[in-house]
């Protein structure tokens, strides 16, 4: 009896280690990644290679195979850069980007102070005003959009300017458009920048309407940028895979001094991925099928890297078993959504019939299939795969408090046990 209870002790401490020692190396790589060494992991200043160069070398330390001579797949994309000279002043108040507000992504440049025409409730909920409004030019000036109280009615404005336009495009010529928003936004980078210039700035900032703003952006458009995709892989008993994969790559800068952490989007991804390689690297008996690690580039301009390796596989995609996409990993506190859990039903019955017996997770969400990461093109040319994102408290999202501090990672080792589970006792069988 003794003995027994010593055995389970045993087992309970070294879980309890193993527990342990994946958080620690987890945070750590979620450190790394989100510091200001990597600004963002962007493409700005480089921090998107020097990521990719960091990640290599880790895949080298967990003695990961490679497919080819080297772990790097290489592609090019372009991208329209934001981190020149940024300044908007309202009122004499110098705003700061990223709190204060946002730069669309597709953004071009811009430099001076410009009267301000302001378009509220008062205009857009009456249609012979906003008809007087839209007829003129306002080339010189600056258009200030209030939506608070607006009335979105197409019997309201039933004209040939649709509300949308004045948040994406170059909108009665104006020098700019600027959006009052009641917090500010997430920022969303753009492959191409576009004649226009549009910002969005919390409503804290404003006391009344002002006269004139100042706004510099210097934005600039990159073409040909080189980037890579991240693969490596433990050979198992049979030449059938089974793929972890997660984009590295996230949105950089928006002026010369502020970068995006991306701590939860997505170093949170990757930290699980090199998680799982750490594991599967240290297995005395090889697994029944290889696995595969992907770390994908250009996810954050339009799936980019995954869509270029599905189009360039380094081995055929007709071998992949199964696909799980980690992509937002860093919470949990509310369990997990999994998008084409819809589709592929008995994958997803196995992951509850794991999650009701063990208790990993308060709930596995059910979602349809949807283009919203890097699962997507592999799905489309037939792969069964799964995009798994944690559903919690933390909602920080492009912005500049995604950060390691942040980032709760409270069920990130019981996910991480679900997978592999998934893998151990179903796909081995």
């Amino acid at each position: 009896m003794k003995n027994t209870f010593l055995i389970i002790l045993l087992i309970f401490f070294a879980s309890q280690n193993i527990k342990s020692q994946n958080n620690e190396y987890a945070r750590k790589i979620i450190k790394t990644l989100s510091s200001e060494k990597y600004q963002g992991r962007g493409y700005d200043e480089n921090g998107n290679n020097l990521a990719a160069k960091f990640l290599a070398k880790e895949f080298k330390k967990l003695k990961l195979n490679k497919f080819e001579k080297s772990y790097i797949q290489k592609f090019i994309l372009n991208t329209n850069s934001l981190n020149g000279n940024m300044l908007v002043i309202v009122d004499n108040d110098t705003l700061i980007p990223g709190n204060d507000f946002t730069v669309k992504g597709y953004s071009c440049s811009i430099s001076g102070k410009y009267k301000v025409v302001v378009l509220d409730k008062k205009i857009l909920n009456n249609k012979i005003e906003y008809k007087k409004i839209v007829k003129k030019n306002y080339s010189d000036k600056i258009i200030l959009i209030d939506t608070f109280g607006f009335n979105n009615d197409k019997k309201v404005l039933k004209n040939k300017y649709s509300f949308m336009t004045m948040f994406n495009s170059k909108f009665l010529n104006a020098k700019a458009i600027i959006e009052i928003s009641e917090k500010t936004q997430a920022f969303v980078p753009a492959q191409q920048q576009k004649a226009s210039t549009n910002i969005v700035i919390n409503r804290n900032n404003f006391n009344n309407y002002p006269d004139s703003i100042t706004i510099e952006v210097d934005a600039k458009q990159l073409y040909d940028v080189k980037t890579q995709n991240i693969i490596g892989f433990i050979k198992g008993k049979t030449d059938s895979f089974i793929v972890f994969s997660a984009h590295y790559d996230h949105i950089g800068k928006m002026g010369e001094n502020i970068y995006f952490p991306g701590a939860n989007d997505n170093a949170s991804g990757v930290a699980m991925v090199l998680s799982l390689a750490k594991y599967y690297s240290q297995l005395k008996e090889p697994p029944k099928h290889s696995i595969v690690f992907m770390l994908f580039s250009g996810e954050e301009l339009g799936l980019l890297g995954s869509k270029y390796y599905t189009e360039n596989p380094i081995f055929p995609l007709s071998k992949i078993k199964f696909l799980f996409n980690l992509d937002m990993v860093g919470s949990g506190d509310k369990g997990i959504q999994i998008v084409n859990s819809t589709v592929f039903k008995n994958e997803y019955n196995i992951l509850k019939t794991i999650n009701d017996d063990k208790k990993y997770l308060p709930q596995l969400k059910l979602r349809g299939a949807a283009a919203n990461s890097d699962h997507y093109f592999f799905y489309a040319k037939g792969v069964k795969s799964f995009f798994i994102y944690t559903l919690g408290e933390y909602k920080e999202y492009h912005n500049i408090y995604d950060t390691a501090e942040n980032l709760p990672l409270n069920k990130f080792n019981e996910l991480m046990n679900l997978l592999i589970d998934f893998e151990k006792y179903t796909l081995n069988n």
